[in-house]
């Protein structure tokens, strides 16, 4: 379905013909693995001329949804986050309908943003959003109005009281949030997505997706019929000393939380937290959005730093069968956890387990990491598209000399060679298991052992897979050589060999486990370079990045942007490549977006089991396709 472009009074209309006409299934999946992100710098031409000549699949800007509403018709709109280039809701809107045309005529989708509790203004003053809902709300572009007073769509604590918080104070207001449990505040969010739609975005990004402990009569009352679902009386009694819930006071119904102090009340809040916030996303943008545009794209802002769960995560105590459900592409905000090096002592400043763990979670659809990286652009969009996702995310600084060409040049690389990306598979012969039964239980030690024998295995150079453990199938840890645990209650599977991480391991602890890996594919050389295995009918791609560059003066920054990043290139990287009994390769040629390194035909050394080559120098990113007899 083409986008619909309509002035901007027409989005009643369209809601009206669409709900009766359009199917709700959604469309054919669409399969990307270059993206950029802009929160600013997008309302000049410069932006469309990079556009034009980077050529990303995804181009996500825009900002739709609350901001919009809140700050688009006031002199705040033009600073943080929206950076909007006009002033005015009319003048806003008229703007992002021609943008989201003109990146369309370059070839690429638009997925914009969309604030979906994040309140910029004072119900007092009647500013910021309160301002243009009493004021703006125009009834024939979005209907009648939820409710004369829009704090009955907020998010209250136990005593009743609007929750505040201050992180911007944009316009000197508190920042207000409306509660995604509340179907009144659902009932004002699905106009704005009809009126996305009709300014012609491809899809939309789900951002400021959170619960704030809301204590409302819909949270209140969501979650006490979810625990007299899901739990007998004798369990509310023994795990939460419920002995009446219909008549029990709640004080709490907290959401994140420090996992040292978590109990399973707080754990069984988390998750119905997890579940409601789930079920209002697909009512909102799936259930809602779908029926306006069948083909619509979306997916939620969500964030994993360095693998933070209980207290960070909007997933980790999701149930499988709704982790990602109906979601076209999974971003996940890495912020500064991935984006600082200390290589002297292995910190590679790489996301390679963040998105392995994604790419097992998620399966073949496309994903990336929000990283917080604004210097090492090339090494960035490599290692998203190394591991099965995408490159590049945030910070996509374009009106850098530097960044604009690395982009550039790296985008045109993936788009001349998707053929070795589209559909390619995890073909590690290691299986590293995401300890997610763990999580579930509260228990957050196994996830600290399979981040330091993550770190360990990139750092020996060995290929693996991640999986969770809540997910993973007999047919997937049986298919793998080697399967690796740091939760000791995973099931195993009956075959294959096994080794536990029971305790946080040495720091040399993989070493130690060389005769068990032998039949792992593996890099020699250089420590700062990762391999990647995946793989096609008849072929395996053997992906390289390496991390190696001139680290800032002090320690653990970034840089101030992509002219810094600095790469130092390296020399005699080995890679014994694992090959099933009577497979063998017929041919290896090295490619590469970089200049001066080793690309085409490479020779090899074969024997049972195993084909061995070198890549003479490699620079950032090198692919090794092994075409097989």
């Amino acid at each position: 379905m083409k986008p619909v472009s309509l002035p901007l009074g027409c989005a009643a209309v369209l809601i009206k013909l669409l709900l009766t006409n359009a199917p709700t299934h959604a469309a054919e999946p669409f399969w990307f693995n270059t993206l950029v992100a802009h929160w600013t710098d997008y309302g000049t031409p410069e932006y469309l001329d990079f556009i034009s000549e980077a050529k990303p699949q995804v181009a996500q800007v825009g900002f739709y949804g609350v901001t919009f509403y809140s700050v688009a018709h006031t002199k705040f709109g033009k600073g943080y986050p929206a950076h909007f280039p006009v002033e005015g809701t009319r003048e806003c809107g008229d703007f992002f309908r021609k943008l989201n045309s003109e990146v369309h005529a370059r070839g690429s989708r638009v997925i914009g943003h969309f604030n979906t509790t994040f309140i910029l203004g004072d119900p007092e003053k009647r500013a910021g959003f309160f301002d243009w809902y009493h004021n703006g709300w125009d009834t024939k572009t979005f209907g009648p109005k939820p409710t004369s007073d829009p704090t009955e769509m907020l998010s209250v604590d136990a005593a009743g009281k609007l929750i505040t918080t201050s992180s911007y104070k944009i316009g000197g207001w508190p920042e207000y949030h409306g509660c995604l449990n509340n179907p009144l505040w659902r009932a004002c969010l699905k106009p704005m997505v009809a009126d996305a739609i009709a300014r012609g975005v491809d899809g939309l990004i789900a951002n400021y997706y959170y619960r704030r402990d809301c204590m409302c009569r819909h949270c209140v009352g969501g979650f006490r019929a979810w625990l007299g679902t899901n739990y007998t009386a004798a369990q509310l009694k023994e795990q939460f000393a419920i002995t009446d819930l219909k008549a029990h006071q709640f004080t709490e119904i907290p959401s994140w939380h420090n996992p040292k102090e978590t109990s399973p009340y707080k754990l069984a809040a988390l998750k119905w937290t997890q579940i409601a916030l789930k079920a209002a996303f697909d009512d909102v943008f799936i259930t809602h959005g779908r029926r306006l545009k069948p083909d619509l794209l979306v997916a939620q802002w969500n964030h994993l730093g360095g693998f933070n769960q209980i207290n960070g995560d909007e997933r980790c105590l999701l149930p499988a069968d709704l982790w990602g459900r109906e979601e076209n592409y999974l971003w996940y905000s890495t912020g500064n956890a991935a984006s600082q090096t200390d290589l002297a002592n292995g910190d590679l400043g790489d996301g390679t387990l963040q998105l392995r763990f994604i790419r097992g979670a998620f399966g073949p659809k496309p994903f990336l990491l929000g990283k917080y990286e604004q210097t090492r652009t090339r090494a960035t969009i490599a290692e998203g598209i190394a591991n099965g996702g995408a490159g590049l995310g945030f910070y996509a600084t374009y009106k850098n000399p530097a960044g604009r060409e690395a982009m550039t040049t790296y985008f045109g690389f993936a788009a001349k060679h998707r053929d070795l990306y589209t559909g390619a598979q995890p073909a590690a012969e290691l299986l590293l298991l995401y300890p997610r039964n763990a999580v579930h239980r509260g228990d957050v030690e196994p996830v600290a052992r399979f981040k330091a024998i993550g770190k360990q295995l990139v750092r020996e150079g060995y290929a693996f897979d991640i999986v969770p453990d809540d997910i993973v199938t007999e047919a997937q840890k049986n298919s793998h050589r080697m399967v690796v645990q740091t939760d000791a209650s995973s099931n195993r599977a009956s075959g294959g060999q096994w080794l536990s991480v029971p305790t946080l391991p040495a720091d040399d602890q993989v070493s130690k486990w060389r005769k068990e890996l032998t039949a792992v594919t593996r890099r020699e050389g250089a420590p700062t370079v990762v391999a990647s295995v995946l793989s096609q009918p008849k072929r395996r791609i053997v992906h390289l990045v390496n991390y190696n560059r001139e680290e800032p003066p002090k320690a653990r920054t970034m840089g101030s942007g992509p002219h810094e990043e600095k790469p130092l290139a390296v020399e005699g990287t080995t890679v014994r490549l694992s090959l099933a009994p009577g497979e063998r390769v017929k041919s290896i040629r090295l490619l590469s977006p970089d200049a001066e390194v080793s690309t085409g035909p490479v020779g090899l050394v074969q024997r049972a089991g195993e084909a061995a080559f070198t890549v003479p120098r490699l620079l950032i990113y090198t692919v090794a396709v092994v075409e097989l007899e």
